[in-house]
C-alpha cells in the first residue's frame, strides 16, 4: 500500500511540475533583468527588489526555479502554484485572462488546487 502512495505522489508532483512550466515560462519572459544587478536574484531586504517593477515576478521566479523544483515537495509545489495562480489573477494580469491559453491554464490549475 505505501508504494501505491509514493507513486502516486510522484504522479502528482510530477503534474504540478508541468503545470508551473507555463507560469515560469510567461514570468520569465516578462522579468528584464538586463539592468539588474543582482542578476534576478530576488532578495526581500532590498529596497531595489522591493520596489522594483518586476519584483513580484522576480520574487516567484526565484523561488521556483529549477534545481530547487527538483527537490521541492509535493506541498511546496502545490504552494507555489497557489502563488502562480494568485500572480496572474485579475487586474494586475488582465492580459494573461484575455489569452485562451492563459484561460486554459488557469482552469487547469485551478480544478487541480480544489481537488
Amino acid at each position: 500500500m505505501a508504494s501505491e502512495t509514493t507513486s502516486n505522489k510522484r504522479t502528482l508532483k510530477a503534474y504540478v511540475t508541468d503545470l508551473l512550466d507555463y507560469p515560469r515560462w510567461i514570468i520569465e519572459h516578462e522579468v528584464d533583468f538586463s539592468g539588474c544587478r543582482l542578476g534576478g536574484h530576488y532578495n526581500e531586504f532590498l529596497s531595489e527588489c522591493v520596489d522594483c517593477e518586476f519584483g513580484p515576478g522576480c520574487r516567484w521566479l526565484d523561488q521556483q526555479r529549477t534545481p530547487k523544483i527538483d527537490s521541492a515537495t509535493l506541498e511546496q509545489l502545490v504552494r507555489a502554484l497557489e502563488s502562480a495562480v494568485m500572480y496572474f489573477q485579475p487586474p494586475n494580469r488582465r492580459s494573461l485572462i484575455n489569452d485562451s491559453q492563459g484561460r486554459d491554464w488557469i482552469r487547469e490549475a485551478r480544478r487541480f488546487l480544489h481537488h
